[in-house]
């Protein structure tokens, strides 16, 4: 086994300077030693203690919280000998022991006050403490206690020099009255449990004692540890002379008195240890024997079995241990000589820390998850130890990591061969913390401490993962080391991690470091489960296999500084085999994309065919993989794109669009785990099941589209675009490949909404649309998938924006179209002129405008145009907004706008279009309130005349007047007297009496001869009939006519044409010879008009046209010309067929078959 590393990831934090005096100054004039722990608690706290002074610390910064100096009853100070963390009442405590001259004493030492809140008087030296229960009464916490325990209010076992348990009643109940280690209370021992327990409490603690029930009495051999285990309701009692005793607290009885192989050396720490799911019901401790302060070498851990008939999950949550069967010694380790044979003869090992981590895992997947009893998945026990080794200045300090699981794995060995450490243990793992003595020398180090949360594996190369993965030397943790002058900061690397850095700092890949990087990686568990099982030793160095190996590898955990530093060095390099080289990497890199993208569809399908009802975690790793593992390979085309050099044109496109389609595989595997991660596939089939989570009901949201588009087509009534949804028109943006895309899916009609959530996911395989656009739709659709599941949220949103760095601005303009079209005006143009809000632009613009105006919201669409002041770059965009303007009755602004926007080209078609507006609103009054120029005179006279109506002749009589043009106004009102003479409607008439004698007023203004003439003119008259000649045509002087005969025009093609058409008189005669096809490619010689291409050879023509051209990525959701989908005669055709995924085919129950 190598050896690991520890790394000092912080300097020495010293504790403040006022503690390592108190200790020192204890230090020195009591002749005390300095000991110190960690707490072990959440509350992050290490305790320090020399003399009678105490002195807590933060575990993390190494400030001081707490001191206090503990007083005796004589001049003789006490001395600190034990330190328990203990918490009631919502506060944090410790539990102290006293050692004095004549006795000893247990404080509850309160760490929020400082100070000692209780205090016991205890016979004998005290030698350990362990809390039992921190609660007393009817509480369900001590429902496993013993029923005499139940009425005291916090209990610890304290245990002495003489071998005597006691259970301490701390009368947590009682904390009114001040006391302190000074005026410490008597204890009441029973060494028989009497009958009446609450009167025999109330008795004792009113005369100011303690009630204390003694578990085991005297029997000369000191107490050496205690250890109670909550989950088997045990108290474990360790003694100096190797003995282990376990006790029952719920009948308080002996269950097991046994010997450590050990021999007589003192049991000094203990701790528990439960495996994964062990159908047997067994749990284990470790027992750990060491001299310690005796003379003497010896350090030995020994693991116990004990099992039990029953184990069962408690109300409250806790698992319980039941019926205690037997124990037995199933595993042994010597960690004093035997484990490192070959480092020098050792003078003294010391034992440091002992620690078992362990964590739990729902399985939320399983049907009887409510009622099964949890197991932890992780179970790993820390150990850490010092060794002192003859001809060595500094001592060498060691941290094992054991993983019981593993060890279950492994057939449960009853001890750790020496081959294995030479080699790779599957359940055992050390680190060296060398670097730490050495950085801190020649400071004293009292524990060490793994940090519980940091505890973790890295990514698992491939699914399933090879069994290298599972091996301790994959964990990586944080340590935390005290000393007795501060705390230190350390992490613990895995050895896949080492493997991965010695990868990234590699150099070129020759012959020795392929074979070097091969061993590490087969070692850490980085290789593929194909080639676990090839030995370095069977295959030739420097081999394609090998190669090949280290290559996956180094993509899969992420090292491409590996391949990258190869790249450019290769590149760099003028050797013959650096083109070989890089034409193997490259063409390893797009195999690997091509057998990940197949990976990948054969993951994908199952979630979109109905076949799986949900997603379980495997098919969640392995997609992350095969997302991890395209980025990876997409970084390394990028960087051929980067440093190739002297590339011809082929090779570049090719090389372009192999790192197009992996980017776009990439993205696309990204957006499929987003989806599976929140629980949108599977897709629900069945109609009646109602979700509590979202998910796309694809018959609801296209029956509200179907609809609202035919409400569309009746508003418009052929006078607006009923195409006005702004989710059509961004699909349209997209060019026709997403509407053949969203056809090819059962069900799909090519419009939005897509016919599944498998039709969506394909759009980010187009490679012509940007990430932008196919974001846009996808908020889109969530939007809708939001609106119509039964809880509604926006997390989800959120978290899509968040996974994919969509800018906030987006979100919003995206949230302002999906309002649009559900009719929320007010909100929607709310969003739409957010400051945050991406700006819209011109193709956007007109279909708000055209959706509002389509729908009778002419104010609102108005509104817009004052706000947004969209540019007009088209007439019919300015005829567009003269209607709103004129919609609205804002004729000078309109009038103003026409203006503007008028050119040579266009002013009668939008002069016209404005005086037909203006006759549809009525404002034909306001309108001839304006000035015009001759031109806007001219168009609006033409639209008058040519428009039948008497309503439009009084318009332009109204004009002409206004404009004193009297003599064409009379002649205008004699002809509507003579279009008038047949028509008897009353009202007509009597309008015409009122424009008559308002004409005749005006008439009086001119000349009497105007006046007759302009009257006279209108008047019908008769032409006289004249007389017809016809005279012949005139000659021409200078030349003389000829008659031409009429025939064919000569020209070069007719002619040769003939020729042929001669020949082939003659050759019909002779069938049966030879020189047909002579005939024919002589025929081809001919040159003949060619006619226009039609729209498919274009299309294809231009594709074959475009074939050599890099990509282009327009800008977000704005209008672009769009390549076809067509790749037949692309040289990138065969990389772009990558793009496509599989069909899929709905699943159908077999109820709904038989149905």
């Amino acid at each position: 086994m190598r050896d690991l590393t520890a790394q000092v990831t912080s300097s020495l934090l010293q504790f403040p300077e006022v503690t390592v005096e108190a200790l020192k100054e204890a230090e020195t004039t009591l002749d005390s030693g300095l000991c110190g722990k960690f707490s072990g608690g959440r509350s992050g706290l290490a305790w320090l203690a020399c003399g009678p002074q105490l002195e807590v610390v933060s575990s993390v910064t190494g400030e001081r919280l707490s001191a206090y100096r503990f007083s005796g009853v004589n001049e003789q100070p006490p001395t600190v000998r034990v330190v328990k963390e203990f918490s009631w009442q919502k506060r944090t405590g410790l539990l102290v022991g006293l050692e004095e001259a004549e006795g000893s004493v247990l404080c509850l030492y309160d760490l929020g006050i400082s100070r000692v809140v209780k205090a016991v008087v205890l016979p004998g030296r005290v030698t350990a403490i362990e809390p039992i229960s921190n609660d007393g009464g009817a509480s369900v916490s001590t429902r496993h206690l013993h029923q005499s325990l139940r009425w005291l209010f916090g209990v610890a076992a304290v245990a002495t020099d003489v071998g005597r348990v006691l259970l301490v009643d701390l009368c947590l109940d009682d904390l009114s009255c001040s006391q302190n280690e000074v005026e410490a209370s008597d204890l009441e021992v029973v060494t028989r449990i009497p009958a009446e327990i609450p009167q025999r409490r109330e008795a004792v603690t009113r005369e100011g004692r303690h009630l204390c029930f003694q578990l085991r009495s005297p029997s000369g051999i000191a107490v050496s540890t205690l250890s109670y285990i909550s989950r088997s309701n045990q108290l474990i009692v360790g003694f100096s002379d190797g003995y282990l005793s376990l006790g029952n607290m719920r009948t308080l009885k002996r269950a097991h008195y046994t010997r450590l192989a050990g021999g007589r050396i003192p049991v000094c720490a203990l701790t528990f240890q439960e495996p994964e799911s062990d159908l047997c019901n067994c749990c284990y401790l470790w027992a750990v024997q060491s001299t310690q302060q005796s003379e003497g070498n010896a350090l030995s851990l020994h693991l116990l079995q004990l099992a039990f008939g029953d184990r069962k999950c408690l109300a409250s949550g806790q698992v319980m241990y039941e019926d205690f069967k037997y124990c037995v010694k199933l595993y042994s380790l010597d960690l004093t000589g035997g484990i490192f044979p070959l480092r020098g003869q050792i003078s003294n090992t010391k034992f440091l820390s002992f620690q078992t981590i362990e964590k739990f895992c729902n399985h939320v997947d399983k049907e009887d998850s409510v009622n099964e009893v949890i197991s932890p998945d992780t179970s790993v026990s820390i150990f850490s130890w010092q060794v002192n080794t003859y001809g060595q200045g500094k001592p060498s300090t060691y941290l094992g990591v054991f993983d019981i699981n593993r060890w279950y794995h492994a057939q449960m060995p009853d001890s750790l061969r020496p081959e294995e450490f030479l080699h790779d243990c599957p359940y055992f793992a050390l680190w060296s913390l060398d670097a730490v003595i050495s950085m801190t020398s020649p400071n004293l180090l009292l524990d060490i401490l793994v940090h519980e949360r940091s505890l973790s594996r890295g990514v698992p190369p491939s699914y399933p993962p090879p069994e290298q993965f599972f091996n301790p030397s994959t964990y990586n943790f944080d340590v935390t080391c005290l000393l007795n002058s501060g705390v230190v900061h350390m992490t613990c690397t895995s050895f896949q991690k080492e493997t991965l850095k010695s990868l990234k700092k590699s150099g070129p890949l020759t012959s020795v470091a392929i074979h070097d990087s091969y061993s590490r990686c087969l070692v850490g568990g980085s290789l593929s489960p194909r080639l676990v099982d090839v030995q370095p030793s069977s295959l030739s160095q420097a081999s394609e296999e090998q190669l090949e190996a280290v290559l996956s590898a180094a993509v899969q955990t992420g090292s491409l500084e590996l391949l990258t530093g190869c790249i450019k060095h290769w590149t760099c390099e003028e050797q013959p085999s650096s083109a070989v080289n890089l034409r193997f990497v490259l063409e390893w890199t797009w195999n690997k994309v091509i057998c990940t993208k197949d990976e990948l569809d054969q993951i994908c399908v199952p979630l979109f065919d109905g076949s799986c009802n949900f997603i379980d975690p495997q098919t969640l790793q392995s997609l992350q993989h095969c997302q991890l593992l395209l980025s990876s390979l997409s970084t390394v085309l990028n960087c051929f794109l980067t440093e190739a050099r002297e590339l011809t044109e082929k090779g570049f496109t090719d090389l372009t669009n192999k790192q197009l389609v992996t980017s776009l595989i990439s993205l696309y595997a990204q957006v499929v785990i987003w989806f599976c991660r929140s629980s949108l596939p599977p897709e629900d089939l069945d109609d009646h099941v109602h979700l509590s989570r979202p998910f796309y009901n694809y018959p609801l949201i296209q029956s509200y589209y179907t609809g609202h588009r035919q409400k569309l087509e009746r508003l418009s009534r052929g006078k607006w675009d009923s195409d006005c949804l702004m989710i059509d028109g961004m699909v349209s943006q997209l060019g026709d490949q997403v509407e053949k895309l969203w056809q090819r899916d059962e069900g799909g009609t090519g419009k939005y909404p897509p016919a599944s959530l498998h039709a969506l996911l394909d759009l980010y395989l187009l490679e012509s649309v940007e990430e932008s656009d196919k974001h846009a739709i996808t908020i889109y659709l969530l939007l809708d998938i939001m609106h119509t599941s039964p809880n509604k949220t926006e997390s989800v949103i959120d978290s899509f924006l968040n996974a994919f760095a969509i800018p906030w601005g987006l979100i919003k303009l995206i949230q302002g179209f999906w309002l649009l079209d559900h009719s929320d005006y007010e909100n929607s143009l709310a969003l739409l002129f957010h400051p945050a809000t991406i700006k819209t632009v011109p193709w956007q613009h007109t279909r708000i405008i055209q959706s509002l105006m389509c729908q009778g919201e002419h104010r609102r669409a108005l509104r817009y145009i004052q706000m947004m002041k969209p540019s007009m770059s088209s007439s019919s965009e300015v005829r567009l907004f003269l209607t709103v303007l004129l919609s609205n009755r804002c004729m000078v602004e309109a009038w103003g706008l026409l203006q503007q926007h008028t050119t040579k080209l266009n002013v009668e078609e939008l002069l016209k279009h404005m005086y037909e507006i203006c006759q549809e609103m009525g404002l034909m009054e306001d309108l001839l309130k304006l000035p015009f120029t001759d031109t806007e005179k001219e168009c609006l006279e033409k639209f008058l005349q040519t428009n039948a109506g008497v309503q439009n002749h009084e318009f332009l009589l109204v004009h002409h007047l206004q404009r004193a043009n009297y003599i064409p106004a009379l002649q205008l009102n004699q002809s509507m007297k003579v279009n008038l003479m047949n028509n008897r409607d009353p009202r007509l008439r009597e309008r015409a009496v009122a424009r008559n004698s308002l004409l005749d007023q005006y008439s009086k203004i001119l000349p009497t001869v105007q006046r007759k003439l302009a009257v006279e003119r209108t008047k019908p008259y008769r032409v006289p009939s004249s007389l017809l000649r016809e005279v012949p045509r005139p000659k021409a002087l200078s030349a003389v006519t000829r008659q031409a005969n009429a025939g064919n025009v000569h020209t070069r093609a007719t002619f040769i044409g003939k020729v042929l058409s001669k020949f082939r008189e003659v050759w019909l005669g002779n069938e049966q010879k030879t020189g047909i096809s002579q005939y024919y490619r002589l025929l081809d010689l001919v040159v003949r008009p060619v006619p226009s291409c039609s729209a498919a050879q274009d299309e294809s023509w231009q594709t074959l046209c475009r074939a050599s051209t890099s990509f282009v990525v327009s800008s977000p959701l704005k209008s672009k010309t769009h390549r076809s989908s067509s790749q037949k005669n692309s040289p990138g055709a065969s990389k772009l067929n990558l793009l496509e995924t599989p069909l899929v085919a709905k699943v159908i129950e077999d109820s709904a078959v038989k149905a």
